[in-house]
């Protein structure tokens, strides 16, 4: 497979997401905000859905993808452990999360990883005082990446697009650094729409 199929061009500027993004409208600027959200992702579909679960689809040792590699400062053929799931809101798949970190700082640095399971790594990173984050970076991934792929044979009856929105951030804690990408799923648009405002019930 060609290299540039592989390989997704990640941008980290402020014009990154008009560039992704060049169309206008309502839904548009909602992405683009869902998007560059810093805070939890985790908390964001909590408050918009009335279940959230995570589908743990693998996390063991692998190799590092051909688009990682120089974002994490480790070599190419560096082995790596790689956790991927499907965040689930009212039981329909709305964002893939794939996460990445070298294997010698999976004890030391991230205590936490090996047990997870089907717990949101969330509730660990945007609660720990000594994890810090680096500017997010976005993508649109196109059919031939492996993320990708790994979605298409995670849901194989649902019907994806040939790209899909994504962004990713390092995070670090003590010398370690882990990187996160979310991809955004065709069912996270209904999730988008603004929440209803609060209208307080009058006291008699």
């Amino acid at each position: 497979m060609p290299q540039a199929v592989r390989k997704a061009r990640w941008m980290a500027h402020p014009q990154a997401l008009a560039a992704l993004l060049a169309a206008d409208g309502d839904l548009m600027r909602r992405t683009r905000a869902w998007l560059a959200d810093p805070g939890s992702m985790t908390l964001k579909l909590k408050k918009r859905t009335e279940s959230f679960s995570v589908r743990l689809l693998r996390q063991r040792p692998g190799r590092i993808l051909a688009d990682e590699h120089e974002a994490l400062c480790i070599s190419p053929r560096s082995r790596v452990v790689e956790r991927d799931v499907i965040l689930l809101g009212d039981g329909q798949p709305v964002v893939f999360g794939h996460t990445v970190l070298s294997t010698s700082s999976v004890k030391s640095d991230w205590p936490f990883f090996s047990k997870l399971g089907s717990t949101p790594l969330g509730a660990n990173l945007f609660f720990d005082p000594l994890v810090g984050r680096s500017p997010i970076q976005y993508a649109r991934l196109s059919a031939g990446h492996p993320l990708m792929r790994r979605i298409a044979q995670a849901l194989p009856e649902s019907e994806l697009p040939t790209s899909l929105l994504a962004r990713r951030s390092l995070f670090t804690r003590r010398g370690g650094v882990l990187m996160v990408t979310d991809v955004f799923l065709p069912a996270l648009e209904a999730l988008m729409r603004p929440l209803p405002a609060h209208v307080p019930i009058e006291k008699r």
